[in-house]
């Protein structure tokens, strides 16, 4: 009876919503779980000690024992393991009852599976990579989950440093109205060897897929001429895939971290050629090469050539109004097709709103038109009066303060009790200390929270302060492209 309730409070909130914020469209590709999710019939023909879950339901049990432990380098980095296990997977979704472990499940697969994430590995409650297999565990098998678009590649998201467990969910949702892509995302719960592991985001991994993920033609090995996917991130020690564009080669790339900003090809992955590699590597500094030019603003010879404005802008928006600065040189994706003009795709929101673990993020700032690229688009009045423009449309709808908390307390909401049965696992996490290791995590020490009320108020203050600054504030980037005498210097006649 309570899901009933709580279906009927959001179904009113989703209406209200519309009401209220009239200048936001639906998106016909994206789902949000917990306003979408049918309502589940409430279980009586079992006792309290019977695990059931309104959530979509994860087993995974893998076929020899799974290490979780990791090593340390000589200056105290974490050494990746990225080794997979074979297993299997039983994956519950039911539509209209809960869903229990002695269930007939939905699927049920053989899996490759090994932890991922890099700083996050150090954490108790990790996150996974899993790839559908066919039983001879060599050949991929695409698999839809909770009507995501069919892969064989999927992350499983552990939310712990994130106490409320929802930032990741929000942020790709909210990216996923008001750009091209965002990977789609489904809260669900999960069993390892026997073991529950707590509530979970499953994540469409980023890549090229017939189905749908980013639209891009799908590349051929026998010519060179490719479309591509990039990521911006640590250094990668793969010869083939790594790149060093203009950008890097002339000194001009600067990043927030080090060994970062680093350029890697995600795809084409297994069939890249040394031939597609050198196109992709040209290309890219076809467009720094206009952008770092004189030119950079004309029509025909300038960035606007090669990028798609419109995307560039949205993913500065979306990952400054997070205070989501690992996007600088850290998980980021761009990505084009043969013929066509890069665009820009979001990935990882973990320490977003303010949950980076060794210094506070200010809300009364703004950074990424430091990071590479930006620094220069932000040199062009045009590009610098698009995101203006863009951030006061965003600010009636899907930037705006009552709809941001609403989106949250909602979620909550949804989530229910999947949320007390997380914390009966990990609660110990809001402690300074337990068994002899610290939880405090971030820095200084008072910005961790001791419950989840406490988790959601730190998100929620964090939210309404970034609002609020950046409604004043945004105007105050236009100085960026400030007129200045050093333009007389410009080749160009007319200046």
């Amino acid at each position: 009876m309570k899901y009933r309730i709580i279906c009927v409070i959001v179904a009113v909130a989703l209406v209200i919503s519309v009401m209220l914020f009239p200048d936001i469209k639906d998106k016909r590709n994206r789902y949000h779980q917990h306003l979408e999710a049918k309502p589940k019939t409430e279980c009586t023909n079992h006792n309290n000690d019977v695990f059931c879950t309104h959530l979509p339901l994860i087993n995974i049990t893998t076929d020899v024992e799974f290490s979780h432990s990791y090593t340390l380098d000589a200056n105290g980095d974490i050494l990746q393991n990225d080794e997979f296990v074979s297993g299997s997977i039983e994956f519950f979704d039911d539509e209209v009852k809960n869903n229990h472990l002695s269930d007939t499940p939905s699927i049920k697969e053989h899996i490759l599976i090994r932890i991922r994430g890099t700083s996050s590995r150090r954490f108790d409650k990790k996150g996974y990579l899993i790839k559908f297999k066919e039983s001879d565990l060599v050949t991929n098998k695409d698999v839809s989950l909770s009507g995501m678009t069919e892969d064989n590649e999927w992350v499983l998201h552990g939310p712990f440093l994130d106490k409320t467990l929802i930032r990741n969910y929000i942020c790709y949702n909210l990216a996923g109205e008001i750009m091209e892509y965002s990977p789609n995302v489904r809260f669900c719960e999960a069993y390892l060897n026997g073991e529950y592991i707590g509530v979970y985001l499953l994540v469409e991994k980023i890549g090229y897929n017939k189905y749908g993920r980013i639209q891009i033609s799908k590349t051929d090995p026998d010519i060179s001429e490719t479309s591509y996917i990039v990521k911006i991130d640590r250094k990668n020690q793969s010869s083939l895939k790594s790149i060093s564009t203009f950008s890097r080669e002339a000194l001009l790339s600067t990043t927030l971290l080090l060994n970062a900003g680093y350029m890697t090809i995600s795809y084409p992955a297994s069939t890249l050629t040394e031939a597609q590699r050198s196109f992709i590597i040209s290309d890219i500094s076809k467009f720094e090469k206009a952008l770092y030019s004189f030119d950079y603003k004309d029509n025909r010879n300038g960035y606007s050539r090669y990028i798609d404005v419109e995307s560039f802008v949205d993913f500065f928006l979306i990952n400054e109004l997070t205070l989501n600065y690992d996007a600088g040189s850290l998980s980021r994706y761009f990505y084009k097709d043969v013929g066509s003009k890069f665009k820009m795709c979001v990935w990882d929101f973990n320490a977003a709103f303010d949950n980076y673990e060794y210094s506070t993020t200010e809300n009364q700032t703004f950074l990424l038109q430091k990071s590479i690229w930006y620094e220069y688009l932000f040199k062009d009045e045009t590009f610098v009066e698009a995101v203006i423009d863009r951030y006061y449309e965003l600010s009636k709808s899907y930037f705006n303060e009552e709809y941001l908390l609403n989106y949250i307390d909602e979620t909550i909401e949804y989530l229910g009790p999947a949320i007390e049965r997380n914390y009966e696992k990990w609660g110990y996490s809001f402690q300074s200390e337990y068994n002899g290791k610290s939880y405090d995590y971030l820095r200084p020490t008072e910005r961790n929270v001791r419950n989840y009320n406490e988790a959601v108020l730190q998100l929620k203050t964090c939210v309404s302060e970034r609002i609020t600054f950046m409604d004043d504030n945004i105007d105050r980037l236009g100085n960026l492209s400030h007129d200045s005498i050093n333009k007389k210097y410009n080749y160009n006649k007319e200046n």
